[in-house]
C-alpha cells in the first residue's frame, strides 16, 4: 500500500487528561504545560508575572508577612484618593499589621498608610485578613479574623468640607479626598450640650440664640412648650427629647436623650432654637436632628422637630428648604425665616411632623447596634455592594436577643444608600443549622452568590424591597473554602474547589470536565487557592496554593473553553501572594519577600505576552483513523519557528511519548516559520497500530507550533 499522511493542525481544545487518549477529539492535548492554546491552529508559550510597580517596604512585624490569598482590592474612584479632580482605578493593600496602603495612578504609595489608616484599635495583631467594600467614594476595610479582637472596621471616606460659609462650625477646609474614619455612627453625648433652656416666643421678639457657655459644650438647645397659647395641635402629654447626629451619606445615629421630658398642655406647641459654637466638629458629621415622643401614647414614635445641616441651615420638615443660619460673634444660630422679618427667630412648631425617626431611616431607634464601623466587638468575613446596599456575611454581631456572637449563616445588610449602617434587624439567615459557614458573597445579575464551605446559595435581590428577595437555588458541593477562590469575568462567575472549576453564565456548569478529578485535587489547595480574570485575553488563572513557592495551577481560555497546566514558578509566582485582582485590564497580585529587617511586598502583573517557558506539548495517542491496522511510521513534518532547546519524542501503542524515534529530534531555531522533516530511524520503523508525539524543553519566547503531519504506510492483513 502507498504511504499516507495524517495532518494535525488543531490544538485549541487544550488539555484533556481525563478521557482515554485514544478517544480524544481533534484539538485536544494529552499534556499542555505552560502553553497558550487560545488560537486556532497554533500553540505559543504563556506569559509570566513581572513587576507592576515599586515594592512596598514595611517595618518588620515579626510574622509570616502576607496572609495567603488576602490583602488586595481594586476600586474605581472619581478622585485621586489623596485629593484631586481626576480619578481612575486604584489598588488598596492592607498589611498583616492592619495598615492600609492605596496606590496612585502611577505607583503604589509605599511611604505611609493612606491618612494613617489602620485596623488596629487597641490590639496588636499582626495577622489581619482584610475584607473590603467600596461605595459612594468610600473604601471600607475590616479584619475577617475574628481572633483579632483589637481590630475594627474603618472607612476611608470621600469628604469635602468648606469653612468659608460658617467658620465657627468647621474651622478648616477639607479638600475632596479620602479621609480616615473609625468613629462609628456615634450618637451625641450629654456633654455636647448646654443645659436645656427656654427660647423666646417668636411673637415676643427676637431670639438671642446665646452661645453655649460650658467649655465642652458645642450646642445650646433651647426647647420648651409655648405659654398661654391655644392654637397648637400637639396632643397633650409628657414628651421625651431625642437627639441624633447625621453623618456622611445621610447616615443617622441612634438617639440620645440628654434632657428632661417636656410637658405639653392642651393647645400648646414646641418652641425650638439651636446655637452652634464649636469650631472643631468632625467633618464626617453633616448635622443633627431633634425629635420628641409622647410618653402618654404608647404607639407614638419619635417625631422630628428640627433637621439641622451644619453647612446649609435648619428646617422643620424634610420637604422644606433650609433656613440659613444667622452668624453671631463666635457662633451661629438657627433662624425661622417664616415667622417674622427679624433675624434669629425661634421655631414655633405648632403641629406634629410626618417625619419620624423610623420613616426617615427605615428602622426604629431602639436597635441594639447599627454599624460595624469603629467597633472592636463586631466583624464579618465577607462584604459586597449590590443594588445600592452593602451586604456583609458570616458576622460577629448582635443577635435578636441583644447578645454579641458569631453567626456563620447570617447576612447583615444596609438600608439603600447608607453603606455604613447595618441595623440589627436587617438580616438574612442562609441555610441555618447546616454545619456550614459563609465564606464569600459576590454580586452578579441582581443576585447574591453566597458561597459557604460546601454549598452555594443564590439569592435573588432584584426587588427594590427586601420583602421581595428570595432564594433562587441551593447547590451541594459548589461552595468554596477560601474567599479568593472566585472571580467575576466579563461573561460570568468562575470559582474552584476540590471538585473542579465551575461557572455561572446563565446556569451553573462544571467547566473542568476535561481534567482528571484526582489530578485537579492534587494541584488545588482549596484552603489557599486563588482565581483571577485576565481581561486582555479573556482568560482565567488559577493559582493552586497562594502559600507555596512551588504552586501549580491552570490557565483557562473562556473563548475556546480550553485548559493548560501552569507549573513553573516564574509563570505563576515564586513567593507567598495575596488574592488576584483585575486592574487596568491586567491581572495583578502582591508577592511577599522578606529580609532580616523589612517585609517587602511587590506588586506583580501577569504579562500576557509569550515568554520563555519550560513547556510540554503531548498530542493524544492516535491510530490515524485505522485502529485495527498495523502501520509503519516513516517521518513527521512539523511547521514551527524558533524551536531552540526543544526536542520531538514519541511512543508506540500506548508507551510514554518520551522515546527518541528519530534520526535527529532537535527542532531548528529559525526566526521564520519553517517546516522541518523528522525521519524515523530504520530501527524504529516497525509495525505498530498507534503513535503519540511530544514536544518538550525550554522554549524561546517567540516559539510557535502550527501543525504536525505523520507519514505512514498501512499494513493490510495477510
Amino acid at each position: 500500500m502507498p504511504k499516507q499522511s495524517f495532518n494535525i493542525k488543531r490544538f485549541d481544545l487544550g488539555l484533556n487528561n481525563k478521557d482515554s487518549q485514544k478517544d480524544l477529539a481533534e484539538g485536544f492535548l494529552a499534556e499542555a504545560t505552560n502553553v497558550n492554546v487560545s488560537h486556532m491552529g497554533k500553540v505559543v508559550t504563556t506569559g509570566k508575572f513581572d513587576n507592576l510597580a515599586s515594592s512596598i517596604t514595611l517595618t518588620d512585624d515579626g510574622n509570616a508577612g502576607i496572609q495567603a490569598g488576602y490583602g488586595l482590592f481594586k476600586f474605581s474612584s472619581d478622585i485621586v484618593p489623596t485629593g484631586g479632580a481626576d480619578g481612575g482605578e486604584y489598588l488598596a493593600y492592607t498589611s498583616p499589621k492592619g495598615e492600609v496602603f492605596v496606590s496612585t495612578n502611577t505607583s503604589f504609595n509605599s511611604a505611609t498608610p493612606i491618612d494613617s489608616a489602620t485596623l488596629i484599635a487597641s490590639g496588636s495583631a499582626t495577622d489581619a485578613k482584610p475584607v473590603y467594600y467600596f461605595a459612594e467614594g468610600g473604601l471600607r476595610v475590616a479584619d475577617s479574623d475574628f481572633g483579632n479582637t483589637g481590630n475594627e472596621q474603618i472607612a476611608l471616606v470621600r469628604i469635602e468640607r468648606t469653612n468659608d460659609v460658617h467658620p465657627d462650625v468647621y474651622s478648616s477646609a477639607v479638600t475632596d479626598q479620602m479621609k480616615f474614619y473609625n468613629g462609628g455612627l456615634a450618637a451625641p453625648v450629654t456633654s455636647d450640650f448646654e443645659s436645656l433652656a427656654s427660647p423666646t416666643d417668636p411673637a415676643s421678639g427676637v431670639e438671642d440664640g446665646a452661645a453655649p457657655s460650658t467649655s465642652d459644650a458645642e450646642f445650646r438647645l433651647k426647647l420648651s412648650s409655648s405659654s398661654g397659647k391655644n392654637d397648637g395641635l400637639w396632643p397633650e402629654g409628657i414628651y421625651a427629647v431625642g437627639i441624633s447626629y447625621v453623618y456622611f451619606g445621610g447616615q443617622e445615629s441612634l438617639l440620645h436623650t440628654p434632657f428632661d421630658a417636656i410637658t405639653i398642655a392642651d393647645a400648646q406647641y414646641f418652641l425650638a432654637s439651636l446655637s452652634i459654637k464649636d469650631d472643631s466638629i468632625s467633618p464626617f458629621i453633616q448635622g443633627m436632628r431633634i425629635y420628641v415622643k409622647n410618653y402618654n401614647n404608647p404607639d407614638d414614635e419619635y417625631r422630628m422637630l428640627l433637621d439641622v445641616n451644619f453647612e446649609l441651615g435648619s428646617r422643620t420638615s424634610l420637604a422644606d428648604e433650609y433656613d440659613a443660619f444667622i452668624d453671631k460673634s463666635g457662633y451661629v444660630v438657627t433662624n425661622d425665616t417664616n415667622n417674622a422679618d427679624s433675624d434669629a427667630r425661634a421655631y414655633a412648631i405648632k403641629s406634629p411632623a410626618l417625619d419620624t425617626y423610623a420613616t426617615i431611616n427605615g428602622f426604629l431607634p431602639d436597635e441594639k447596634a447599627i454599624t460595624f464601623n469603629g467597633q472592636e466587638a463586631y466583624a464579618y468575613k465577607t462584604a459586597v455592594v449590590a443594588n445600592q446596599r452593602a451586604f456583609v456575611g458570616n458576622v460577629l454581631y448582635v443577635d435578636s436577643e441583644g447578645v454579641t456572637k458569631e453567626m456563620g449563616d447570617r447576612i447583615q445588610y444596609s438600608p439603600v444608600n447608607k453603606y455604613d449602617t447595618f441595623p440589627q434587624s436587617y438580616f438574612i439567615d442562609v441555610g441555618t443549622n447546616d454545619g456550614d459557614k459563609i465564606v464569600k458573597i459576590i454580586e452578579f445579575q441582581d443576585r447574591l452568590f453566597v458561597y459557604k464551605e460546601n454549598k452555594l446559595f443564590i439569592i435573588n435581590i432584584s426587588s427594590g424591597s427586601d420583602a421581595g428577595w428570595y432564594v433562587e437555588g441551593e447547590f451541594e458541593n459548589r461552595g468554596i473554602s477560601h474567599p479568593a477562590a472566585v472571580a467575576k469575568s466579563d461573561l460570568g462567575l468562575v470559582w474552584v474547589n476540590e471538585f473542579g472549576m465551575f461557572g455561572f453564565f446563565d446556569t451553573i456548569v462544571k467547566i473542568s470536565n476535561t481534567i482528571d478529578e484526582d489530578l485537579w485535587a492534587a494541584n488545588i489547595t482549596s484552603t489557599s487557592c486563588a482565581v483571577g480574570f485576565i481581561p486582555k485575553k479573556n482568560q482565567i488563572m488559577v493559582i493552586g496554593d497562594c502559600n507555596s513557592t512551588d504552586s501549580k495551577g491552570y490557565l483557562y481560555d473562556i473563548a475556546t473553553k480550553s485548559f493548560a497546566n501552569l507549573n513553573d514558578t516564574n509563570t505563576l509566582v515564586s513567593k507567598k501572594v495575596t488574592n488576584l485582582v483585575s486592574y487596568k485590564q491586567e491581572l495583578v497580585c502582591l508577592e511577599f519577600t522578606t529580609d532580616d529587617t523589612n517585609d517587602t511586598y511587590t506588586v506583580k502583573r501577569y504579562d500576557t505576552d509569550s515568554k520563555s517557558q519550560v513547556i510540554d506539548i503531548t498530542l493524544p495517542e492516535t491510530d490515524l483513523g485505522e485502529p485495527s491496522l498495523d502501520k509503519t511510521f516513516y517521518s513527521v513534518y512539523m511547521t514551527h519557528k524558533n524551536g531552540n532547546n526543544l526536542t520531538l519524542t514519541g511512543g508506540y501503542d500506548g508507551a510514554a511519548a518520551t522515546t527518541n524515534l528519530f534520526d535527529s529530534n532537535t527542532l531548528s531555531n529559525s526566526n521564520d516559520m519553517i517546516t522541518t522533516k523528522f525521519e524515523i530511524s530504520s530501527a524504529n520503523r516497525i509495525k505498530k497500530k498507534s503513535i503519540q508525539l511530544r514536544v518538550a524543553g525550554t522554549a524561546e519566547s517567540d516559539f510557535e507550533l502550527q501543525d504536525m503531519t505523520v507519514i505512514f504506510r498501512p499494513r493490510g492483513a495477510r
